[in-house]
């Protein structure tokens, strides 16, 4: 349990562990939220705010959201702040927390690291996950090195899923499902569907990686 978190709700924007992304804050409240980030456990959570809510004062946000440790901090002039955020975890937002802060604080949960007995059940889609990765590497390899080597940098398949659905999934919308879809075998299934409509531009598609 995380009895309080600082969240900043962002409306395009999903935080998926093990994924560095920067931000620039300038509102007031927000960097009021980032100096008593750092001089607390340096952790903060992105929230994607719902559809349709985002001119509200307080817009709603989804419930499972990325945690993440703030690895880099600039203080620029007036008080705005340059920042690098890398994803630590899945968290679920529980209750919004009130206080004299102006920014947003929640109670939150950890959700827990997939087991063995999950990656087990997932073994044939991460089999086909396996060819999919494989077939997007060939088809980028001379257009786009750097992912190549970031899908290179880990064989943990459940990093590997979270690195894909950050940087293969093009809409945010689509990137927040994966992150709400706890269940392991069923969010492997949905990141290969997305990934077959990625290869079937470039004629990758790997043999098995279409669902019968």
């Amino acid at each position: 349990m995380i009895e309080s978190v600082p969240v900043f709700p962002l409306p395009a924007a999903v935080l998926f562990p093990g994924i560095v992304i920067p931000l620039h804050i300038f509102e007031a409240r927000y960097c009021s939220m980032m100096a008593d980030t750092m001089a607390d456990d340096e952790r903060m959570a992105i929230a994607m705010i719902k559809a349709g809510t985002e001119d509200d004062d307080a817009p709603e946000v989804h419930s499972v959201a990325g945690i993440g440790h703030v690895i880099h901090c600039e203080k620029l002039l007036g008080g705005r702040y340059n920042v690098l955020v890398q994803g630590i975890g899945r968290i679920k937002l529980l209750e919004e927390l009130k206080g004299e802060q102006e920014y947003r604080r929640f109670r939150a949960q950890w959700v827990p690291q997939p087991t063995d007995d999950d990656i087990e059940e997932a073994k044939f889609e991460l089999l086909r996950l396996q060819g999919c990765v494989i077939s997007l590497m060939g088809s980028i390899l001379q257009t786009d090195a750097e992912l190549v080597e970031v899908l290179r940098s880990t064989s943990d398949p459940v990093k590997l899923a979270d690195i894909l659905g950050a940087t293969v999934v093009g809409k945010v919308e689509q990137q927040q499902d994966l992150l709400n879809t706890l269940h392991l075998k069923k969010r492997i299934a949905k990141l290969i569907d997305l990934m077959v409509d990625v290869l079937a531009t470039t004629g990758e598609i790997p043999p098995g990686a279409q669902s019968n």
